[in-house]
């Protein structure tokens, strides 16, 4: 076969946008008409901050059965289905809660549970109607804008966490996450200021650092995101996609040997993970131990026989064995699932 160009396709995972997990919001009881509504309103307001929610549902239940226009029981029996899990049961509190007092946070929580069952229109709708009640609600600014960088829609997300930010300028998340919309408008030195500032308001995020070592990684800086990854595993050690991602950067920056040593930690970590035995594969490529890069590669494909890059990378270990015939047939798997710089290997190097 003719020589040609072998370019590797190494798999980053990295995460670029977090959505803040931020808890519901309790409310608590004053003075109401029923003392028995209301001491049954108070012990499962008790047990919900407690987390035993099976319960508090049942404590919610006495108080709305005693009075049943109790709104503030319906927002936290809402609260309760929603940690077990009960989402179309909270939408129906919810919107019990809505009729007696269409409040703010009524109209957030339902949002949050459309978007758990996976109705983001209909969430940002109520989103849109927190915002119209409460201008300075930077919350639903946020989750909207989580919403619309979902839909790909990253301008109008950007608009979106520029308001959250607005009214609460030390909001991490929003930075993070507008740092998210940068770097997909290619626009990387915005998402460097803002992963900066981010890290700046919450300087033990994990996954801010990792982001943050992502974007230096995609601009050509492999040792400054060995630092962030570095970082990122100080505070949460273990993390199997930040070691994955390590490992990527000290292949950029020509570590070779450490690199190897982040992917078999990964692969210890989540056997399960083809990306790592591909990466991994690359690594050994890189040190000259071919046999030992397509015994990672075969792993790799064992997982998931439709990992195209795999195929691609083990044609081309296959070649540097002289093993024509089968780099070919990977050659040739690989253009068939998708990797259109497959066929010049096929053209140029097979008959």
């Amino acid at each position: 076969m003719k020589k040609w160009i072998i370019t590797l396709c190494l798999v980053i995972a990295s995460i670029i946008s977090v959505n803040a997990q931020e808890e519901e919001q309790i409310v608590t009881a004053t003075t109401v008409e029923d003392p028995a509504a209301e001491t049954a309103y108070n012990e499962g307001t008790a047990l919900l901050q407690q987390k035993k929610y099976s319960e508090a549902l049942l404590k919610f239940n006495e108080a709305i059965d005693l009075k049943p226009n109790f709104e503030k029981a319906y927002l936290n029996r809402a609260i309760a289905h929603v940690e077990l899990k009960n989402f179309k049961d909270a939408v129906i509190d919810y919107n019990q809660a809505i009729a007696l007092d269409p409040t703010p946070a009524a109209y957030f929580g339902r949002a949050q549970v459309q978007y758990e069952l996976k109705e983001p229109d209909k969430a940002k709708a109520d989103y849109g109607k927190v915002i119209e009640m409460d201008p300075t609600y930077a919350q639903a600014y946020y989750y909207r804008g989580g919403i619309l960088f979902e839909q790909g829609n990253y301008d109008d997300a950007i608009i979106n966490y520029n308001m959250a930010i607005g009214s609460k300028p030390n909001y991490a998340y929003a930075y993070n996450d507008r740092a998210g919309c940068y770097r997909l408008l290619n626009k990387p030195d915005q998402a460097m200021n803002d992963y900066n500032k981010a890290i700046v308001y919450a300087s033990d995020n994990a996954s801010f650092y990792g982001n943050r070592g992502s974007l230096k990684r995609q601009m050509g800086k492999p040792e400054e995101a060995i630092k962030d990854y570095d970082e990122a595993l100080r505070i949460k050690a273990g993390d199997y996609i930040t070691l994955n991602n390590r490992g990527l950067a000290k292949f950029d920056a020509g570590h070779y040997h450490e690199s190897l040593d982040d992917f078999t930690a990964v692969i210890k970590l989540k056997p399960d993970y083809a990306y790592a035995y591909n990466n991994r594969g690359n690594t050994k490529y890189k040190l000259k131990d071919y046999s030992g890069a397509v015994a990672d590669y075969n792993e790799a494909l064992r997982i998931n026989p439709k990992y195209e890059y795999a195929y691609l990378n083990r044609g081309i270990a296959k070649e540097m064995l002289r093993e024509e015939q089968g780099a070919c047939a990977d050659w040739q798997m690989a253009f068939e699932l998708g990797v259109t710089s497959a066929e010049a290997y096929v053209k140029n190097q097979c008959k």
